[in-house]
């Protein structure tokens, strides 16, 4: 009996020892594995999480970038079309100024209403010359090369020469006119010095009339070589402006 109860407490000793072996040699292992799983997890779970907003501030900078690029190119597209409509609008000022002087006549007028000339002249003429110096003002923000310059100025000296004449002209009907009504109120009681008078007007009226017309088809061709150097460039510049959309 004694031999079978050492035998047994033996056999406890050594199977816990076994045991105390294994939990000493194995469980630290276990649990520093276990704790390299965590946080290798964890680390993965942080990495991810900069990643993702790595990703998000990105996608972010990126539609800022777009945004930032369309509202470049919209704000260039803009400046073009306002530059397109700047010539159109240049164009249409200098045409009009320069047929508004050739069409002007100074046919009609009486000693009843010649004074109405005058509305005519700045109506039709001055008024055409202050629209268009007013869209040459607006074109130069966008065009400003020295071609254009030169060229401008070359055009405006010549219209004026044209202005001139029909100012001049204007000058000239309106003296004969009212010379005429003073001289008519002199001689009112006579009634062959008053034909007289008619006579002399018609045939003086028709003198400055045929001059008008030699004048201004003479400074039109002048005009026109001029302006069409001018309509050149304009078409080369909306060209430039077309190619570059």
């Amino acid at each position: 009996m004694e031999e079978k109860k050492y035998l047994i407490e033996g056999l406890v000793i050594i199977l816990s020892l076994s045991v105390f072996y294994v939990l000493k040699n194995y469980l630290p292992k276990y649990f520093e594995a276990k704790a390299a799983n965590q946080a290798t997890k964890e680390d993965i779970g942080e990495i991810t999480e900069v990643v993702e907003n790595i990703k998000s501030d990105l996608a972010q900078q990126t539609e800022m970038l777009k945004a930032q690029r369309s509202l470049d190119n919209q704000h260039r597209l803009n400046l073009k079309n306002s530059e397109r409509d700047a010539i159109f609008d240049f164009n249409k000022q200098k045409s009009v100024w320069i047929y508004s002087l050739m069409r002007f006549s100074f046919y009609g007028y009486e000693l009843q209403n010649y004074k109405e000339v005058n509305t005519r002249k700045y109506l039709e003429i001055e008024q055409r010359q202050y629209e268009f110096e007013l869209a040459t003002a607006h074109l130069e923000l966008f065009v400003y090369d020295g071609e254009f310059i030169v060229l401008k100025g070359d055009l405006f000296s010549h219209i004026i020469e044209l202005h001139k004449v029909v100012l001049d002209t204007t000058y000239k009907l309106f003296y004969a006119f009212s010379k005429t009504e003073i001289e008519m109120v002199v001689e009112k009681d006579k009634p062959l010095e008053l034909a007289r008078i008619r006579n002399e007007l018609n045939e003086e009226l028709l003198g400055i009339q045929k001059k008008y017309r030699e004048a201004t088809a003479e400074q039109f061709k002048k005009v026109e070589r001029v302006n069409f150097k001018m309509r050149d460039l304009l078409y080369k510049r909306l060209k430039n402006l077309e190619n570059e959309q």
